[in-house]
C-alpha cells in the first residue's frame, strides 16, 4: 500500500513537474520567436524604406515612370511592416516609444520623397535634386537606421535573456529527470508504460512546434527580397532562402561548406574573408558591401550585413545575414553625383549661386558662387543666420522683403535688388526660387539660384543714356530737316514760278517772232527759233518732273485699302485717249488688292505704264500685262511688256535720277520717271526691281511692304 502511495506520488511529480517545466519552456521558446519575429520585422522595414529610396531617385534623375514601380510597391508595404512592428512590440514600453520615434521619421522621409517625386512631376528637377542634395533626405535616412538599429539592439538583449532561458529551463528539465530516476528505478518496470507514452506525447508536440516555427521563420524569410542566410557559430552557413538560390542560381547541394564563394569576385573575396572572420573572432556584427555574381553571370553590388544571435553569457549561438542588392542605388548616387557635379560646373560656368532658406531655423545653405557673389569669402554665409538681408541696400531691402513674404502664398519667389559688399561696392542682384511646405501648408524651405546682374544694369543704364541722347539728336535733326524742308518748299516755289516765268516768256517771244516775222526769216532762222521752243518746253517739263520727284518725297501718306485694278483701268483709260491712232493690247488681271496712298501709287502707276507705251511704241503688236504673284508671304506686283527692253548690265542705274538707257532720239524722256516709283514704293516700305532683254521686252517688279 505504501508502495503503491509512493508509487502513485513519484509518477505524480514525475508528471506534473516536467509538464510545467515544458510549459514553461515552450512560452520561453515563443518568445524567442517572437523576438525573432521582431527582428525581421525590422530588417524588411529598412529594405522596403531603401526600395522606395532607390525608385525615387531612379525617377528623380531620369523621369521615368518605371522607376516608381518600386517605389509605389514599397509605400503600399511599409504601412503593413509598421503595423507588424508596433504590435510585436506592443509587450515593450521602451520598444514602443522607439516605434513611435520611428514612426515619425518615417513619415516625415516619406512626405519628403512624395514632394521630391511631385516637383520632378511639376517638370522642375533642378528643386527636386536640390531637396536631395541638401543632405536632409539623407540624414533622415541615417535616423531612421539608428531607430532600427536601437530596436534590434534591445530585440537582441532580449534574445541573449530568452534564449539562456529556454536553456536553463531545459537544463532543469534534465536535472529533475535525472534527480527521480533512482527513485523511480523502482517503479519504473510498473509505469514504464505511462510514462513512455506522456514522453512521447510531450516530444510529438515539441517537435510539431519546432516544426510550426520553423514554417514560421522560412516563410517569412523567403518572403523578403533580400538574400538570407544563417551560420553557426564558427560560421559555417547552413540555411539560405529561396532568393538566395533564385539569384545565384546555384543548388542546396552547391551550397554544402563554403560554397558561398563561388559567387564572389576573386578581387574582392579576401577583404571579405578577412572582414568575416574578424566578425566571427570579435564576436561583432558584420557589415560590408561587395559584388555577388548573379545566375546569368553579372555580377550586382550588395550590402551585406550579419547580426550575431547570443546566449546570456555572451557567446554566439548563431550567425543571421542580409545581402541587399544596392547596384541600382549605388548607379543612382553616382548619377546623382554626377548630375551634381554637372550643377556645380554649369553654375560655377554661368556664374549662378544657389541658396536653400531653412525658414523654421532661419539659417541658410549657399555655394561657393553665392558667396562669392555677395563679396564674402568661401564659408563665410556658414551658420549666420538671415545673412543677405543687412547685405541688401537700405532703398531695396522693404521691397524684396515683401516679395519673400508673397512668396510664403504663392510659392515662388522672383526679384532683383542692390547689395553692398563689404568694401562699399554695390552690385545688382536676381534671384528666383520656390517654396517647399508641408501638408498642411506650412513653408519650411525656400530653395532658389541668384545670379549677378550688374553688368545688365549698367548696359540697361548706358541704354537709356544713349537713348536720351538719341532722341535729343532726333529732335535736334527734326528741326534741321523741317528748316530744310522749309526751304525745301521755298526753292521748288521758286522753280515753279520764278523759272517758269523766264520759259514762258521765251516760248511766247519766240512764238510772236516767227508770227509776226516768219515771212522776213529764211528756213535756217524758222529751224532756230523752232528749236528754241522745243527745248524751252522740254526744260518746263524738266521742271515739272523735278517737281513732282520733290513732292513725292515730301508729301504725307494716307494709306488705306487700294483696288490697283481700278487704278490700273483708269491710267490706261486716260493713255488710250492720249494716243488713239495706236492699237495697244493691256491685260490688266482682277482683284489686284493693296494698302498704300492713292494718289501716290496713281503717280507710279502712271509713270510704269507711260514707260510701257513708250518702249512698245515700235512693235507691231504691243502688249502691256498687269498682275500679281505670291512669294511666299508676300505679294509681288508686276507689270510687263513685250517692247526695246534693256541690258540688264546698266540695271544699277535705271532708277536713278537722269539715268537713261537709251536715246532722245529714239525714246524721249528726261529720266526721271523710274526715279518717281522707286521713291513712292520705298515710301510705302515696299521695293522695286527689273528684269529685261534688249528687244524682248521688259517686267518692273514691286511690293509694298507688310501692308500689301
Amino acid at each position: 500500500m505504501f508502495l503503491l502511495g509512493t508509487t502513485a506520488l513519484l509518477i505524480a511529480i514525475v508528471i506534473l513537474l516536467p509538464e510545467r517545466i515544458f510549459r514553461r519552456a515552450r512560452v520561453a521558446e515563443q518568445r524567442v520567436e517572437h523576438t525573432l519575429r521582431v527582428l525581421n520585422s525590422c530588417q524588411l522595414l529598412l529594405a522596403t524604406m531603401a526600395d522606395a529610396e532607390t525608385g525615387q531617385r531612379g525617377y528623380l534623375l531620369t523621369g521615368e515612370e518605371r522607376y516608381l514601380q518600386p517605389y509605389q510597391h514599397a509605400l503600399a508595404n511599409q504601412s503593413t511592416v509598421r503595423r507588424n512592428l508596433r504590435e510585436l512590440t506592443a509587450d515593450s514600453d521602451g520598444q514602443q516609444v522607439r516605434v513611435a520615434n520611428l514612426d515619425s521619421l518615417l513619415d516625415s522621409k516619406l512626405l519628403m520623397m512624395s514632394r521630391t517625386i511631385a516637383l520632378r512631376k511639376a517638370q522642375d528637377a533642378a528643386a527636386a535634386l536640390a531637396m536631395v542634395a541638401s543632405g536632409e533626405d539623407k540624414h533622415l535616412m541615417d535616423e531612421i537606421r539608428d531607430q532600427v538599429r536601437g530596436l534590434q539592439e534591445e530585440e537582441d538583449r532580449v534574445l541573449d535573456i530568452r534564449t539562456t532561458e529556454v536553456a536553463v529551463l531545459h537544463d532543469s528539465y534534465l536535472q529533475w529527470i535525472f534527480r527521480l530516476g533512482g527513485a523511480l528505478l523502482v517503479v519504473l518496470l510498473v509505469s514504464v508504460g505511462a510514462v513512455s507514452e506522456h514522453d512521447i506525447r510531450n516530444g510529438r508536440r515539441s517537435a510539431e512546434a519546432l516544426k510550426i516555427s520553423e514554417q514560421r521563420f522560412s516563410t517569412i524569410a523567403n518572403g523578403i527580397p533580400q538574400l538570407c542566410w544563417v551560420a553557426d557559430a564558427s560560421g559555417s552557413i547552413f540555411w539560405y532562402n529561396q532568393r538566395w538560390y533564385e539569384y545565384t542560381g546555384m543548388t542546396p547541394k552547391d551550397m554544402e561548406g563554403r560554397g558561398w564563394q563561388c559567387v564572389h569576385d576573386a578581387a574582392t573575396l579576401p577583404g571579405v574573408l578577412e572582414r568575416w572572420n574578424n566578425a566571427i573572432t570579435t564576436k561583432q556584427p558584420f557589415e560590408m558591401v561587395f559584388p555577388l555574381r548573379a545566375a546569368d553571370g553579372t555580377f550586382h553590388t550588395f550590402l551585406t550585413r550579419v547580426m550575431p544571435v547570443r546566449n546570456r553569457p555572451g557567446d554566439v549561438l548563431q550567425w543571421c545575414g542580409t545581402n541587399t542588392d544596392i547596384s541600382e542605388q549605388r548607379q543612382i548616387e553616382q548619377a546623382l553625383r554626377e548630375h551634381q557635379e554637372r550643377l556645380r560646373l554649369a553654375q560655377q560656368m554661368a556664374q549662378v549661386g544657389a541658396f536653400e532658406w531653412n525658414l523654421q531655423t532661419g539659417t541658410h545653405e549657399w555655394t561657393p558662387e553665392l558667396e562669392a557673389m555677395y563679396g564674402l569669402a568661401p564659408g563665410g554665409s556658414t551658420g549666420m543666420p538671415k545673412v543677405w538681408e543687412p547685405l541688401i541696400y537700405s532703398e531695396d531691402r522693404e521691397q524684396t522683403m515683401g516679395h519673400v513674404r508673397d512668396a510664403m502664398d504663392t510659392g515662388n519667389f522672383e526679384s532683383e535688388w542692390r547689395i553692398i559688399w563689404p568694401d562699399g561696392a554695390a552690385h545688382w542682384i536676381a534671384g528666383r526660387g520656390s517654396v517647399v511646405k508641408d501638408d498642411s501648408g506650412k513653408p519650411l524651405r525656400l530653395i532658389g539660384v541668384k545670379i549677378d546682374i550688374t553688368e545688365r544694369k549698367h548696359a540697361e543704364l548706358e541704354v537709356l543714356r544713349l537713348n536720351a541722347e538719341l532722341e535729343q539728336r532726333v529732335r535736334e535733326r527734326t528741326v534741321q530737316l523741317e528748316s530744310a524742308n522749309g526751304e525745301l518748299k521755298a526753292f521748288a516755289y521758286s522753280v515753279s514760278h520764278d523759272l517758269r516765268a523766264p520759259l514762258r516768256g521765251i516760248d511766247g517771244w519766240s512764238l510772236a517772232l516767227l508770227e509776226d516775222y516768219g515771212a522776213q526769216l529764211d528756213d535756217g532762222a524758222r529751224t532756230y527759233l523752232n528749236r528754241v521752243r522745243s527745248e524751252t518746253q522740254r526744260m518746263g517739263r524738266l521742271i515739272d518732273d523735278m517737281l513732282q520727284l520733290s513732292r513725292v518725297t515730301r508729301d504725307e501718306m494716307t494709306v488705306a485699302p487700294l483696288n490697283l485694278t481700278l487704278l490700273a483701268n483708269h491710267i490706261v483709260a486716260s493713255l488710250r485717249e492720249a494716243q488713239p491712232q495706236r492699237s495697244m493690247e493691256f491685260l490688266i488681271h482682277p482683284d489686284l488688292q493693296a494698302f498704300g496712298d492713292s494718289r501716290l501709287m496713281e503717280i507710279a502707276l502712271r509713270n510704269l505704264f507711260s514707260n510701257a507705251v513708250k518702249f512698245t511704241g515700235k512693235c507691231e503688236k504691243p502688249l502691256i500685262e498687269f498682275g500679281s504673284r505670291q512669294a511666299g508671304d508676300e505679294t509681288v506686283f508686276y507689270l510687263r511688256d513685250n517692247g526695246a527692253g534693256f541690258d540688264m548690265t546698266y540695271a544699277k542705274a535705271l532708277f536713278g535720277a537722269f539715268q537713261r538707257l537709251h536715246k532722245v532720239s529714239e525714246f524721249p524722256g528726261n529720266g526721271i520717271g523710274l526715279a518717281i516709283v522707286q521713291r513712292v514704293i520705298r515710301k510705302h516700305g515696299g521695293r522695286v526691281w527689273a528684269e529685261a532683254a534688249v528687244n524682248r521686252g521688259a517686267t518692273f517688279y514691286f511690293t509694298l511692304g507688310a501692308s500689301s
